[in-house]
């Protein structure tokens, strides 16, 4: 299976991303593209959504 098929396997549910530019981001992802995702997160109580390059992933883990 393909990173971005995990990805994609993952949509709509809560994970945490650790991207290579040290930033740890939590939330759920709302979709995937061929080198992105987008993911939505609470920040200061404000929805955001975040776009994050598939290159940039360092680990993805769905959370529970």
């Amino acid at each position: 299976m393909t990173f971005r098929r995990k990805a994609i396997s993952l949509q709509g549910k809560r994970v945490q991303v650790t991207a290579t530019y040290g930033g740890t981001f939590t939330g759920t992802i709302l979709s995937v593209g061929a080198d992105f995702l987008i993911l939505s997160a609470l920040i200061r109580g404000i929805r955001r959504r975040r776009i994050i390059r598939l290159a940039e992933i360092v680990a993805l883990l769905a959370l529970i």
